[in-house]
């Protein structure tokens, strides 16, 4: 399971309401469908799997759970490959608004999760 933290800095996430049109909208309409863009090493070239489970956050809070529906694939869009050379597929088909907090996981799978800047991994047992 990959927990993946969206940020206010990003353009796409300057509020709460914005990714959910984010997952309503913007992922739909992209080629290939459910393609969410990666900044240089962001995830590395194994680091995420076909039907990796994935948790969505925006400011600790839990938002949207899904699973990859590729691995990390290589952007070749020129209107975005400079500042997003890699993305992978959310398989939208999976895609369920959630709720929750970052906390919660953290307290579950005894790792700092919430002050980490990264999108780190926690196995099934965790």
């Amino acid at each position: 399971m990959r927990i993946i933290k969206l940020s206010p800095e990003d353009e796409d996430f300057p509020n709460r309401a914005s990714v959910d049109v984010y997952f309503a909208e913007t992922l739909p309409a992209r080629t290939p469908a459910g393609k969410f863009l990666l900044t240089k090493g962001r995830i590395a070239a194994e680091g995420i799997a076909v039907d990796e489970e994935l948790v969505f956050s925006y400011q600790t809070e839990i938002t949207h759970i899904a699973k990859a529906g590729s691995g990390r694939e290589e952007n070749t869009d020129r209107n975005t490959s400079g500042s997003y050379p890699y993305y992978f597929v959310v398989d939208l088909g999976t895609v369920q608004a959630a709720s929750g907090n970052l906390s919660d996981i953290e307290a579950s799978a005894g790792k700092n999760i919430v002050k980490t800047q990264g999108w780190p991994r926690i196995t099934e047992d965790e």
